[in-house]
Order: C-alpha cells, then sequence, then structure tokens
C-alpha cells in the first residue's frame, strides 16, 4: 500500500508536530499512511488495495482507514500516521491552528462528489422550506459540513449551534441512514457513495449536487498532505509517492470499471458489507478524479471557515504561502 507526497508546503504548527514526531520509536522503515472510506478517495484506495503505491514508494506501507478527515489530521499531527488522504476543509482547519510548515500538500485527488440529500416526506423542494429542519453530516469540520452551513448562510438561516433554525447534527454514515429512514432526520450532505446510497435505499431526492454551486463545477474534496517532517526527511521517496499517485488518479479516469471493483471490494472489506455494483457504478457519475489540488478553490474553502467561525481569519494565507 502507498501515499504521496510532493507539491507545496501547506500547513500546520511546527510546535506541536515537532513535539510530537519523536513519540513514537519505529523498529522498521514504513510509510504510515491514512485514508478515509468514501469513494472520493478511490485513487489511494485502488493503489493501497492493489499494492502498486507500495511498489512505487520502495518501502512497505501500512495503511490506516478513517470515517472522516478531522480524524486523518489528528492522526497525522499525533504522528500516528505520516501521509494522509483526506478533504480540504480539515487540511484547513488544522493550518489555522497551527500555522504553516507542519504539513506539506503532496497531491489533489478527487473534485466533486458530494450532494445535499433530503428525505421523502420532509417537505423540502428547496432552501426556502429549510426552516426548523433537522440535517447531518459525518462531523463537525469536515468538508461537507463547511458546505452545508455555507448553503445555509448564503440563504440566511443559521445552525442551531450558532442560535439559528436549522438544526445540524453530526452522525457518522450509517447511523444517518438508520435516522433519515425513521423519519427523524430530513437532509444530509455527504460525499459518495452514501449520498447515492440514501437515493437508492430510502427514495431520498437529491437536492443539490455541489458541483453545481461552484465555477466549472470543480472543487476539492479529497487531497493528500503529508507531515512537514516526514516531508523534509524523505523527499526523494515522497516525490515517488506523489508520482505513483498521479497515475492512480489517471488510471481512475482511463480503467474506471476495474478502479471501481477495486476500490469496491477494499470498501466491502473495510465497511464489513460490500456495495451493490450498480449503487458504485451510479455514485461514480458524480465524482471528477484529478491530479490538480484546485488551490484556488482551496483559498475559498479557508475564507469560508474564517466566515462560518471556524478557523481564525485569514488562515488560508499561510496555507498558500
Amino acid at each position: 500500500m502507498s501515499r504521496v507526497f510532493s507539491r507545496r508546503e501547506l500547513l500546520v504548527g511546527a510546535g506541536a508536530a515537532a513535539l510530537l514526531a519523536g513519540c513514537h520509536a519505529r523498529t522498521k522503515d514504513v510509510l504510515r499512511l491514512g485514508f478515509m472510506t468514501n469513494l472520493t478517495h478511490a485513487p489511494v484506495i485502488a493503489g493501497i488495495a492493489s499494492g502498486r503505491l507500495e511498489k512505487a514508494v520502495g518501502v512497505a506501507v501500512e495503511a490506516r482507514s478513517f470515517r472522516a478527515g478531522p480524524r486523518v489530521l489528528e492522526a497525522l499531527m499525533g504522528d500516528a500516521i505520516d501521509v494522509g488522504s483526506a478533504g480540504p476543509s480539515a487540511i484547513v482547519y488544522t493550518n489555522a491552528r497551527h500555522g504553516a510548515g507542519t504539513l506539506r500538500l503532496v497531491a489533489g485527488c478527487c473534485s466533486g462528489g458530494a450532494s445535499f440529500v433530503v428525505r421523502p416526506g420532509s417537505h423540502i423542494a428547496g432552501w426556502e422550506d429549510l426552516r426548523g429542519k433537522t440535517l447531518a453530516t459525518t462531523q463537525i469540520g469536515t468538508t461537507q459540513d463547511i458546505s452545508l452551513r455555507k448553503y445555509l448562510h448564503q440563504h440566511g438561516y443559521a445552525p442551531g449551534d450558532r442560535g439559528g433554525d436549522v438544526a445540524v447534527t453530526a452522525l457518522d454514515a450509517a447511523t444517518i441512514l438508520t435516522e433519515m429512514r425513521r423519519g427523524a432526520l430530513d437532509g444530509a450532505w455527504l460525499a459518495e457513495p452514501w449520498a447515492t446510497r440514501l437515493v437508492r435505499d430510502l427514495g431520498a431526492v437529491r437536492l443539490v449536487d455541489e458541483r453545481s454551486l461552484w465555477p466549472d463545477r470543480v472543487f476539492p474534496t479529497a487531497l493528500v498532505v503529508a507531515r512537514g517532517d516526514y516531508g523534509r526527511k524523505h523527499v526523494a521517496r515522497m516525490a515517488k509517492l506523489a508520482e505513483a499517485m498521479g497515475e492512480e488518479v489517471d488510471r481512475a479516469q482511463r480503467l474506471p470499471d476495474e478502479t471501481r471493483a477495486i476500490v469496491g471490494d477494499e470498501l466491502g472489506r473495510l465497511l464489513g458489507k460490500r456495495l451493490p455494483d450498480a449503487l458504485l457504478a451510479e455514485a461514480w457519475a458524480y465524482v471528477d478524479f484529478t491530479r490538480d489540488p484546485l488551490l484556488r478553490a482551496l483559498d475559498v474553502i479557508a475564507d469560508d471557515a474564517t466566515t462560518l467561525g471556524l478557523a481564525p481569519r485569514s488562515s488560508h494565507e499561510t496555507l498558500m504561502g
């Protein structure tokens, strides 16, 4: 299994990372890699499961899966992993908290692949119908959480935790499915394949394909980052990893059926149940894999986090520096 680094230095607090870097003694040379169990991370998952990333980097890869991006960044900051694939909001937030230099942006991975879906019977036909509703994301501070909060803000709403009249709760994807099925949730902003699963399993309505909210329909939903100290120590290794990650993105574009089959098997193993091929194929149409980290859109996400009170002002400037 394997992962990437190489592009430009991105993020976060040199202080905490430097203190934690020496906490875990190692007896062998490995690359510890974290990734998320979403379809938006398919190139990473396929590269790990096939062994191609490990072969490319030339060292053993120890992979670890996570359900949300903030957990990936926590693991990076705690020196539990060396490289991670996560959504941009978790990266922006970590950068804002700790300052430039702790993380390095490795590569782009995915654009798109997120939607706002609403329960049939919720009586939500548009943004005008959200007052008094209960909505969910998988964790506070994820990319989809910021997207939902931005959408509410743009339409004159505020979440209940900010004194507003739309309840926003954080639940894992499986619980969102259960709660929406029993009518306790009205909608959720989710990454793929979970958004499509709600549509197929519950008859939920895809109210917003998030691509429609962005110029040219592109915005980052998965990026690969390395801990800064690890990247500086292993420059050549990270360069190999970055190129291998780019090749996995190209493969996902060129051979979608092959990549989707590998990812479907691996997600089934990790999550305990293989999702139907038809569901994965439908969800795949909402995901756009790219080598481009889409830095201009990342800058917008950093601004959004500041506007919503989730990150210090101007945090994106150190991220982009």
